[in-house]
């Protein structure tokens, strides 16, 4: 049992790291990597505590970045990095990030006022696994009645939808331009590779701007140095795997796979295990 996309409270998961372990144990994944939002405190605490004794299988390091390429935002998983160097990158994304999600939240208000909506600003402020979107979002929701006749009541009702279909759409009213938000995906992966790590592009089917997939993967793999394509997640039809399974292969990719698991409260994220081997999940062989 596989699952290298998982989520704690280092960013926005529901569990510490401790709570997925267990979980991790229940569902009996074999090989795990804790893959939060620009962090790697999860990984870093698993090592200090000696997690290694609780866990009953092998966890690899690993994180999820959001970069930019061709002017869309997209996520790459970096697995087996040298977690010293690399926390020094990571941290210096951290810093570029936090600064967008301020002023975003600020440019979110500012368009559900032109526009009418209602809000209730939440007293929580923007932390780890608390974005500028995830906020707004919380913010309209806590007046539905009210909103629900001047937007799509999906927005009002699944965080995550709102961030992929508004926050990051350029056609939409709730864009925000955050390109100096993110890393060039180059220069990141670049750097990712000088300190040991492995880079997978993250759910190529979660990103709803980009229409043509294979020509941006094409676009990708002719201009980067991309090491596998996660070819296994819960946005990806069953139908649709052996497509990416078999793109990885004519372009000597390898194949990573994860649940993108956050915890039980988010619908579309709650279930462990990506159904995947070890046979197929090839990016294991770099161990």
């Amino acid at each position: 049992m596989i699952d290298l996309h998982l989520h704690t409270t280092y960013s926005d998961g529901q569990h510490n790291v401790r709570g997925l372990i267990e979980l991790l144990n229940k569902e009996k994944i074999k090989y795990a990597s804790i893959t939060d939002h620009n962090h790697i405190g999860a990984f870093v605490e698993y090592q200090e505590n000696d997690y290694h004794r609780l866990f009953h299988g092998e966890m690899i390091p690993g994180t999820e970045i959001q970069v930019l390429f061709h002017d869309y935002v997209v996520e790459v998983l970096v697995y087996y990095y040298r977690v010293r160097e690399f926390e020094q990158v990571v941290n210096l994304t951290r810093k570029q990030f936090w600064n967008f999600h301020n002023s975003a939240y600020q440019k979110l208000l500012s368009i559900a006022n032109s526009l009418g909506i209602s809000y209730v600003e939440p007293q929580k402020e923007l932390q780890n696994g608390y974005y500028a979107n995830m906020k707004f979002h919380e913010a309209i929701a806590s007046c539905y009645e009210e909103n629900k006749k001047r937007m799509d009541e999906k927005c009002l009702t699944d965080c995550i939808y709102f961030y992929r279909s508004e926050f990051q759409n350029p056609n939409s009213t709730f864009f925000i331009d955050n390109k100096q938000a993110f890393p060039n995906i180059k220069d990141f992966i670049l750097q990712a590779k000088e300190c040991g790590g492995i880079t997978s592009l993250a759910h190529i089917e979660e990103y709803c701007a980009i229409e043509r997939k294979q020509e941006f993967l094409d676009a990708l793999v002719n201009e980067t140095k991309i090491d596998a394509i996660e070819c296994f997640h819960p946005s990806i039809a069953k139908e649709k795997t052996p497509y990416y399974m078999d793109y990885a292969k004519k372009h000597n990719l390898l194949v990573s796979a994860g649940s993108d698991f956050h915890g039980e409260t988010v619908t579309s994220r709650r279930h462990l295990n990506t159904k995947a081997t070890a046979n197929e999940v090839n990016i294991l062989k770099i161990r």
